[in-house]
């Protein structure tokens, strides 16, 4: 059933990229793959709303689950994002040039948990992950970050962030 489901997330993923016009493209970072109840977006300068499987995700957009939701998102790289219940995320930067497969990740997490399994961005790049008490950077790799809600600091601010030792390690 497992396997079903991940063909279907990266068909709907190829779908989903071929349906854009070109210029959007360029400014998407990935879509939602799944999703479960309770999950919002807010891109920059608009409204919240209910997010939604193989709706995009762009650069400097908000994604937010409550007590029932859970999100994954699939980037144009192959890399994936999967929020827990109770977490928000922001993706601050995305950009992959798709040609000489190289880019840039950022993001801020402000709370929640999250898994973050690397793809050609982290594979020759850092991504990075803040956190109100530091930066988690992964170089690819797997990451298990989890910020407690209320978590207190200036996010940014240490080297160190909350990712779960023993728990990350190369891609393949």
């Amino acid at each position: 059933m497992k396997r079903i489901f991940l063909g279907s997330v990266i068909a709907l993923a190829g779908l989903a990229c071929a349906a854009l016009p070109a210029g959007a493209q360029d400014d998407k970072a990935g879509i939602a793959a799944a999703v479960n109840p309770q999950a919002t977006a807010q891109p920059p300068n608009a409204k919240t709303e209910v997010l939604h499987i193989g709706q995009n995700v762009i650069r400097n957009e908000r994604i937010t689950t409550q007590n029932e939701g859970q999100v994954q998102l699939l980037f144009v790289d192959g890399s994936t994002l999967t929020l827990g219940p109770n977490s928000e995320i922001v993706i601050d930067e995305f950009v992959y040039d798709p040609k000489k497969q190289i880019g840039s990740m950022t993001a801020t997490v402000t709370a929640g948990l999250l898994r973050y399994v690397g793809g050609k961005v982290s594979k020759k790049k850092d991504v990075n992950f803040y956190t109100p008490s530091g930066v988690v950077t992964v170089r690819g790799g797997i990451a298990l970050i989890n910020v407690p809600k209320g978590a207190g600091g200036a996010a940014g601010n240490a080297p160190s962030g909350s990712a779960e030792p023993g728990k990350a390690g190369p891609t393949q």
